[in-house]
């Protein structure tokens, strides 16, 4: 045990930090482990303290629509609670970083975001980064001997701790195993933040002051048990669940933007492929499937608030096993969705009905984003990618063969363990016969945690995979500006979601990204409003809406145009009259 710097007379571990002692020393004084201590057991029956000071408070949200799902029942949780979501991070009292994991990258732009934050502004940290710290220190405290596919169907490893009271615990792993040998809790039955993800809150509350509470996102529906503890008073007319995808948005504000006629629909959360490179299973637990009545549920709700466009979200989207009963119950919904899409599907899950809807029903947008992560079909067993090229291929035929276009869309990675000259050959050769209209090229990195970290080497050195990336990106321009060459003249609906002073800027139900550019326009005063006093730091927001002639476009808006022209990767367009 450490001694406390500012000499208070009380014991503080060298390794926890808490806001004893004015938050100046990182102890923790007796009195302040006492209360919490009697913190541990929170009776949700218990009369709620109204707020009379309702925080502001604004989501950041980092990676996938998942996180912008996820980050819509935060913002519904706290909204709940009486706080105020806020538009502009500067407003913000309290700053939630939803984050990912999916690469280093995507950790590091926490950390840098981090640093551009008020001192006084509190930071909750939630997402993928957080979880899959919190489970990598499970497993390797717990691995020896055992199957990791073992440890993750247990406890808070599957996602749902199993009471709607739960202890909330915010010591170290350490204290939390001591406290455990004499308690009688389920351990099943607490929620873990702070200090239960350490080395992770620690390290970041080392240089950050102001990160206040990291909590899984599983555990979004306990939020209002967390900020009592936290030591905010709170009321909430909700019933505190325990399973998180079952809290449906207010509003339909999925994107923390102006944009209201989108929403991201949950079907599925976590993942049991267990690909070697891949941290989502470590990060969002396994894979389970939602009740169709829940989904469909929730995208009535979304559709009666005005939503248009709606995406279903799975990690492996199409794997629920009433997959198209889900897709066909939501388009007979009544109301004006106009577009349906889903993401990410896996090859082999595909059957013939659900392609043969995407031909026969025009609200199933004519888009397909695949990951495909490679070619070789070594490199894809090696990644335990259950597929080989030559059922890619089948697959590829398949949907060439629809009667109606569809565009296609995937994955690859670059430079994974063992990948020579010849296998990245491969992969070149499949974007030539697929014709891709977009590849997102990943060049791979190891993530802590998952087989490939383990058990593969990173053999691949960086030159050649930037080399590598260079060249398959160079390969997807020429073939983008071939596909887009045949667009020019036909007529499209895109939704708008940018508005420049002199061009608009959409996308397609194929998912092309189109720009109309524009000679003269009128803005209204609301719009000038939001351009001059509602940017952060100086930096100007697109519009909201603008006046093109007569015609007053907004974001989220469908409009026709017709495309005049391209690049790759990009449509340009007039508005069609």
């Amino acid at each position: 045990m450490g001694s406390c710097n500012d000499n208070c007379g009380c014991q503080s571990d060298e390794n926890i930090k808490k806001e004893s002692c004015g938050g100046s020393c990182g102890c923790s004084s007796r009195g302040e482990q006492k209360k919490r201590d009697e913190a541990l057991h929170l009776d949700s029956n218990t009369t709620s303290i109204t707020s009379t000071t309702g925080k502001k408070f604004h989501i950041v949200v980092f990676g996938c629509q998942m996180n912008y799902s996820d980050s819509a029942r935060i913002k519904s949780v706290l909204q709940n609670c009486g706080w105020e979501f806020v538009s502009r991070i500067d407003d913000a009292e309290v700053v939630i970083f939803d984050t990912c994991s999916v690469r280093q990258k995507s950790e590091d732009k926490v950390t840098g975001k981090l640093k551009e934050l008020h001192p006084e502004q509190k930071v909750w940290i939630t997402g993928c980064m957080v979880q899959h710290n919190l489970r990598n220190a499970k497993i390797s405290a717990n691995a020896k001997g055992k199957k990791i596919k073992g440890l993750m169907t247990s406890g808070n490893f599957v996602g749902t701790v199993e009471t709607k009271d739960p202890a909330i615990m915010w010591w170290t792993n350490e204290e939390i195993k001591k406290w455990l040998k004499n308690n009688t809790i389920n351990p099943d039955a607490i929620v873990y933040v702070n200090h239960a993800f350490n080395p992770m809150f620690f390290n970041l509350q080392k240089n950050n002051a102001n990160v206040e509470l990291l909590f899984r996102i599983d555990d979004t529906g306990f939020l209002p048990l967390m900020m009592r503890s936290l030591g905010y008073d709170v009321s909430y007319d909700v019933e505190v669940t325990n399973e998180y995808s079952s809290i449906i948005p207010q509003g339909t504000n999925q994107l923390m933007k102006n944009n209201t006629k989108t929403a991201f629909v949950p079907i599925s959360t976590g993942c049991s492929q267990f690909c070697a490179f891949c941290i989502v299973p470590y990060a969002r637990g396994i894979e389970k499937h939602l009740p169709v009545e829940q989904i469909v549920a929730e995208a009535k709700h979304h559709i009666e608030n005005g939503v248009e466009e709606i995406t279903l979200l799975g990690q492996i989207v199409n794997k629920h096993p009433q997959f198209v009963e889900i897709c066909q119950k939501i388009l007979d919904l009544p109301g004006n969705l106009r577009w349906l899409r889903y993401t990410s599907p896996y090859p082999t899950h595909y059957s013939d009905e659900l392609l043969a809807l995407h031909e026969k029903e025009e609200r199933m947008c004519p888009h397909i984003h695949m990951p495909l992560q490679s070619w070789s079909t070594k490199i894809l067993k090696k990644m335990f990618r259950w597929y080989n090229k030559e059922q890619f291929i089948d697959f590829v035929d398949k949907i060439r063969a629809l009667s109606r276009p569809i565009s296609i869309t995937t994955d690859i990675i670059v430079g994974f363990t063992d990948e020579t000259e010849e296998d990245f050959q491969e992969s070149l050769e499949l974007a030539n016969y697929a014709r891709f209209d977009m590849v997102y090229i990943g060049k791979y990195s190891v993530r802590p945690g998952t087989y490939a970290a383990r058990k593969y080497e990173d053999n691949v050195n960086r030159e050649d995979k930037h080399d590598r990336w260079d060249r398959l990106n160079e390969l997807l321009k020429t073939i983008s500006s071939q596909n887009n060459q045949q667009e020019h003249g036909t007529t499209r609906t895109i939704m708008v979601n940018r508005i420049e002073p002199d061009w608009i800027g959409g996308y397609s139900d194929n998912m092309k990204n189109v720009i109309i550019k524009l000679d003269k326009v009128a803005v209204t005063e609301q719009t000038q409003s939001r351009i001059t006093n509602n940017a952060p730091k100086g930096k100007k927001w697109g519009l909201t809406s603008m006046y093109v002639g007569d015609r007053l476009i907004k974001l989220g808006d469908f409009v026709d145009v017709r495309i005049i022209g391209s690049e790759h990767f990009k449509l340009f367009a007039t508005l069609d009259q």
